[in-house]
């Protein structure tokens, strides 16, 4: 643009060209194109790959990542592993599910599935199979993950609490069984391994929100699988939890009466898993001290294990039983030895905080002093039924003085024999046996072939008889008939014959002959009489004609 003069002013500017307004469309479009671009591209996630083990379900563009029947994503391309062992899914993700994929982020496939929890996935038989996604929470940033092959027992959003439990032995328990809380459902069991350090079980559980709280240190868990029939010295016990537990299996706890619950536990605390509740209640009791017995007789029935009460208290166990031979003198002696829990007997200055040392020095002074007062160690019958032997210490100061003998692998109680019970015990058991046998010979000559014979021909016998009976009842009728007259006449006669004898009485009484006419009346009188009662007999029992009378 150049200045110009004009001829009546001063010189002015000359413009160029205009851009038209149809340019404006174009570039409107581009605008948008990028607002949408950009749009687009901040709403979209990132892209993630997923390792399954088999790709049955899974279509590429049609299924689904979901959470909470939320879609957060979909599967774009399904591939295989270059060793053909696994499955890679790739998806794309939105932005909600962006900030959740984490090292926590679990996947799995949701599938029909029956579990401890019953059958689940059932809506997938019609919508089909899809990919589960459960968010981790924080954590480092991932886009590559393995899914589970199985749904995790619990998701991540529920509150509560993970607790580690320790077992000899995993005995029924199963993944998803439940957690129990005097019989009222509080968590379940997230899975179970084999430690390959020490051999141990370690069982996950989770303890859902707010009974978490219940969980304290001193808390015990046991196995309350099924259900547990114990036939001891106690009788015959059966110990059972809720029907899931009979069924699934389960793990309850508590704290044993007694017990000092303490702080409410953190999560990851590790506890050990008792077989059954009376081994949890037995763990309160964590000190024991070792004792030795020596029996001169036979201990059947007496195995490791066994209950040793003190005044029918239990305070311990057998926890070794074999036999000892004497070369020297040729003797065998059976040494039993047993360990005691003193925190059963409340001893003298058992509140005060002692070492394990001083604690079982003060217990073997206390039993000292006991032995000193007549304590004596000796086997007793624990069940007839099954014969076990149980180890009894009870006082008795009758017997002569006895101390506990020192100075060997453990001190030594002094033991006496047997007493009366056992022996009749013993004896119960003999008869109990020969009633059995008894009762098998009874069997026997109840189904042998000879008695069947013998109770047939009785029952010909009987038949036989009845139809006689039933063929002479008719002429039954008219003997008793002349039965009865003959008795009439007889009672005529000696009314007669009593008229006669009052009249010619004082003529008797004065004649020597008359005894003898005397007797004869007395002799018909009683016939008479006889005949009488034979009458009415045969009139109540005619069957006496025949069988005779009982």
């Amino acid at each position: 643009m150049t200045p110009e003069r004009s001829a009546n002013g001063p010189p002015t500017a000359r413009h160029g060209r205009r851009l038209p307004l149809v340019w404006l469309v174009p570039l409107a479009a581009l605008l948008a194109a990028a607002w949408l671009g950009w749009r687009s591209w901040s709403e979209s996630g990132p892209h993630i790959w997923i390792t399954l083990s088999s790709a049955e379900g899974i279509e590429a563009g049609r299924t689904k990542i979901k959470h909470h029947d939320i879609e957060l994503g979909t599967v774009d391309t399904v591939e295989p592993t270059p060793d053909l062992t696994h499955v890679v899914v790739k998806a794309s993700m939105n932005v909600y599910a962006k900030a959740h994929l984490t090292k926590a982020c679990r996947f799995w496939v949701v599938r029909p599935r029956l579990s401890a929890e019953g059958i689940s996935g059932l809506g997938t038989l019609i919508s089909g199979s899809y990919i589960e996604m459960d968010p981790g929470g924080g954590g480092e940033k991932l886009r590559h993950f393995t899914a589970l092959e199985e749904p995790p027992v619990i998701s991540a959003d529920v509150p509560g609490t993970r607790y580690v439990l320790k077992a000899e032995r995993l005995g029924s328990i199963i993944q998803g069984a439940p957690v129990s809380f005097r019989g009222i459902r509080v968590g379940q069991i997230l899975g179970y391994e084999l430690s390959d350090k020490d051999g141990t079980v370690i069982v996950q559980i989770f303890v859902k929100a707010p009974h978490d709280a219940l969980v304290h240190d001193g808390t015990r868990f046991w196995n309350a699988s099924g259900f547990s029939v114990d036939l001891g010295s106690s009788g015959l016990r059966l110990r059972t939890e809720s029907l899931q537990a009979v069924l699934t299996g389960g793990i309850s706890f508590d704290v044993p009466p007694g017990g000092d619950e303490g702080p409410v536990a953190k999560g990851g605390t590790t506890y050990d898993l008792y077989p059954d509740l009376e081994s949890a209640r037995d763990a309160l009791y964590t000190r024991r001290v070792p004792f030795l017995l020596h029996f001169a007789g036979s201990v059947d029935g007496l195995a490791v294990g066994a209950p040793v009460r003190l005044r029918g208290i239990p305070i311990g166990n057998v926890t070794d039983v074999h036999l000892d031979y004497d070369e020297a003198n040729g003797r065998q002696t059976v040494p039993v030895s047993i360990e005691i829990e003193p925190q059963r007997v409340r001893l003298p200055g058992s509140e005060t905080e002692e070492s394990d040392d001083e604690f079982k020095a003060r217990a073997y002074d206390v039993f000292r002093r006991f032995v000193e007062g007549g304590l004596r160690a000796h086997l007793t019958s624990g069940s007839v039924i099954t014969g076990q032997k149980l180890v009894s210490l009870d006082f008795m100061p009758d017997l002569p003085k006895a101390s506990m003998i020192e100075g060997g692998p453990a001190p030594e109680i002094p033991t006496i024999g047997g007493s009366d019970l056992n022996d009749l015990m013993a004896t119960a058991q003999g008869a109990l046996l020969a009633v059995k046998s008894a009762v098998e010979g009874l069997d026997q000559l109840v189904r042998a072939p000879e008695l069947k014979r013998s109770l047939a021909s009785l029952d010909r016998s009987m038949a036989s008889f009845e139809a006689i009976t039933r063929d002479a009842q008719p002429q039954i009728g008219p003997l008793l008939a002349d039965l009865r007259s003959a008795s009439r006449s007889a009672d005529q006669v000696l009314r007669q014959a009593n008229a006669t004898l009052a009249v010619a009485g004082e003529a008797l009484s004065s004649d020597p002959s008359g005894g003898d006419i005397s007797g004869t009346l007395s002799e018909l009188h009683d016939a008479a009489a006889s005949l009488h009662q034979l009458t009415d007999y045969l009139e109540s029992h005619p069957e006496a004609l025949f069988r005779g009378k009982k």
